[in-house]
């Protein structure tokens, strides 16, 4: 089946460059894919964090596009629909994750539909976005409804595509766990070398991981601390860039006095110093006040650490409390304290990291792209359908 991947891959940062890269790789063992990647993907003034680029010295994540263009350029938009036809790509998939691409998913798929027979599949990571407003709502569900077909990451957010497609809709909409990120998981280090190499020489060790965004939750680990330490001695690692005034946390941890219990690491942190950190951490606590899906959590269990996250969105369809992790009530810092007690106190890390090795095969990446051709097989029909499933074998 001749398909095309649009999205960021390296030398572009985070997640949904982690997550297209892996996506594009499994799909080429199957698949015709042409990778149609970016030059540029954010201007630099509107960019949150400190440039969109990825620091990283060992790429362990990187598929190599077919075609790159500029994503800033609208006209350069409808030129790839034309790259599209060249190749003969019966169906085109798009991550859909924030309001920005908006416009530019607009005039390409106005064009898309104009020049080629091609089918839209939107693999949606968040349909709606998390600082979200009317505004962002009405535009994005006007854009979404251009698709053909969609994949959720969890029950909860089909729910929401489907509020806003309509529910005559429904039968185009599928659900496909986030897949697990395995691919940072080198030759396993020892805890203790783990902490050794991050200066640390503790024996309890709670890692806050990934950008940091007031609806991740961070203000209420800290809130949490206090109680926590009543019984045992922690450590938290914070590491990631922040995307918010770091002030607001630095000044937290001074007024509940946990210099010495808390590293900050606030900058991006590159695949190669990735493992370190969760090798290092007992425990993953996310205490998200809104989510979807979790690519933190999918990482934490590639490392077969179980979490503490916040009870909302779809993240009870990955996380099962008290087997691989904790689900708790949002904005609620003696509930993660509890979570944490009860870790510590009934020694669940063995158990709890068997649960999380044992459960993977339902978060792999093929079961991704079995999603995926199940979808162009329900869109095919006929002769057309026959051959995309010979195409696919």
């Amino acid at each position: 089946m001749k398909l095309s991947v649009i999205g960021p891959t390296y030398p572009f940062r985070g997640g949904i460059s982690h997550y297209t890269s892996l996506l594009v790789r499994t799909l080429r063992s199957h698949d015709d894919v042409q990778f149609i990647s970016y030059r540029r993907q954010y201007p630099a003034w509107l960019y949150p964090g400190n440039n969109d680029r990825d620091p990283s010295t060992s790429l362990l994540v990187h598929e190599l596009p077919n075609v790159e263009f500029d994503a800033l350029n609208p006209w350069a938009w409808r030129r790839i629909v034309h790259r599209i036809r060249e190749h003969g790509s019966r169906f085109v998939i798009l991550p859909w994750s924030v309001f920005y691409w908006t416009p530019y998913y607009f005039i390409f798929l106005k064009a898309l539909k104009r020049v080629t027979q091609a089918a839209a599949l939107f693999i949606c990571h968040n349909v709606v976005e998390h600082e979200s407003s009317w505004l962002k709502s009405w535009v994005s569900k006007r854009v979404l409804r251009m698709g053909d077909m969609f994949i959720t990451h969890s029950q909860w957010d089909k729910v929401n595509l489907q509020r806003w497609i309509g529910d005559l809709r429904s039968n185009q909409i599928w659900v496909s766990p986030h897949p697990v990120y395995q691919h940072l998981r080198g030759q396993p280090l020892t805890n203790a070398d783990a902490r050794e190499g991050l200066g640390l020489q503790k024996e309890r060790v709670l890692l806050f991981f990934g950008f940091i965004r007031e609806y991740k939750g961070l203000r209420y680990l800290l809130e949490s601390l206090p109680y926590i330490l009543k019984r045992y001695s922690v450590h938290l690692i914070i590491a990631g860039e922040v995307w918010e005034n770091k002030k607001v946390y630095s000044n937290l941890i001074r007024k509940l006095c946990l210099q010495d219990k808390v590293t900050f690491v606030h900058h991006y942190i590159p695949n190669e110093k990735v493992e370190s950190f969760f090798a290092a951490a007992d425990l993953v606590v996310i205490p998200y006040t809104t989510a979807t899906q979790s690519g933190i959590v999918q990482l934490a269990f590639g490392f077969r650490k179980p979490v503490v996250v916040g009870k909302v969105g779809g993240l009870g369809e990955v996380v099962e409390d008290q087997k691989n992790g904790y689900l708790v009530p949002p904005r609620d810092p003696k509930a993660i304290a509890d979570a944490v007690l009860d870790f510590y106190d009934k020694n669940r890390e063995s158990e709890m990291t068997q649960n999380i090795a044992s459960g993977l095969s339902r978060f792999s990446w093929q079961g991704m792209v079995e999603t995926i051709h199940a979808v162009i097989v329900q869109r095919c029909h006929g002769d057309s359908c026959e051959n995309a499933i010979r195409g696919m074998d």
